[in-house]
């Protein structure tokens, strides 16, 4: 397959090295410095999943000095959700009727931003909850894996057996990757698991690990997913879980274990003085809870701290 990688940084990079180095063809749009460092001396991942130096010399910093004999099987698009729309509206005129378009992002309200540039027929989300890490240009580390990427989407197509094949590719590629008829499902339990974890470890200066060991991160936890379930039901959103400890259960014996060592990207993101995506993580349930008049003063509160920590990197 013709694979378009939009906002090749951590994530979109290990997709898209994996993709080339198994036959694909790839073509990576990214930050200058790291696409420089790709093109001239190829990708270098290392971490859990070994080390791999993939030459992709279609590595480019803008969709408009891309182009293609033919348009893209796939255009995922893995840039700060914060971005989305103005990115779909970039790379729509390289996709054709056919050429689907799947985030693969944080948050939520990703896929329908995408959809309203591309049309629900061939917008697809992506849950992705493993843990990449961004060492210098041309370098990412694989650091934790917690469960398969999942793909599918979140209303009716007709595209259903090319995103198969798709979720086939990627999964053959070797990062573990199955196709979904649930996919809302899974985007709002990576929403609990990013609500839960993202913010406290980033104010914090922690790893996820350092969360599950002490009472108080523990009760915040645990406060910040009730909230969610609270509006969950308001809304009428379908879940795994009935009840919100039913869901914390699992955070803490097996989703924080298998993540224990990780930093999350938002942290990354305030030491490099960037916005992060909280809006589109606790902001977003503080958001759906002020419309449905759910009380969610965790997540506001949250919130309020990281924008605080924002403004000071800045």
């Amino acid at each position: 397959m013709n694979f378009l990688i939009f906002g090749a940084g951590a994530i979109g990079s290990v997709f898209g090295g994996f993709l080339e180095k198994s036959g694909h063809e790839v073509t990576l749009v990214g930050r200058d410095a790291h696409m420089k460092a790709v093109r001239n001396k190829g990708l270098h991942i290392t971490g859990i999943w070994g080390e791999h130096h993939v030459k992709i010399p279609r590595a480019f910093t803008s969709p408009g000095e891309v182009t293609f004999d033919k348009a893209p099987d796939v255009i995922f698009i893995s840039v700060k959700s914060y971005d989305t729309a103005q990115s779909a509206k970039a790379v729509s005129h390289l996709a054709a009727p056919g050429t689907l378009i799947i985030s693969l992002q944080n948050g939520i309200g990703n896929v329908e931003a995408i959809a309203e540039v591309a049309g629900r027929e061939r917008t697809a989300g992506g849950r992705v909850i493993f843990g990449v890490e961004f060492d210098r240009p041309g370098h990412v580390e694989v650091t934790v894996y917690a469960e398969e990427v999942m793909l599918g989407f979140p209303w009716q197509s007709g595209h259903k057996e090319k995103l198969k094949a798709v979720a086939g590719a990627v999964n053959n590629a070797g990062i573990p990757t199955l196709y979904t008829e649930e996919i809302r499902k899974y985007l709002w339990a990576k929403l609990l698991y990013n609500a839960a974890l993202n913010p406290l470890s980033t104010l914090l200066g922690s790893t996820y690990g350092y969360l599950s060991e002490h009472e108080e991160t523990r009760g915040l936890m645990r406060e910040i997913v009730e909230e969610c379930f609270a509006v969950a039901m308001a809304e009428k959103t379908p879940l795994f879980w009935e009840r919100p400890e039913q869901y914390y259960k699992v955070l803490l014996e097996r989703l924080i274990a298998a993540t224990a060592a990780h930093h999350p990207s938002m942290l990354q993101d305030i030491r490099k003085g960037k916005r992060t995506e909280i809006d589109a993580i606790n902001g977003a349930v503080k958001e759906i809870g002020k419309r449905l008049k759910v009380p969610t003063p965790v997540n506001e509160t949250i919130t309020t701290l990281i924008h605080a920590l924002e403004k000071r990197g800045k």
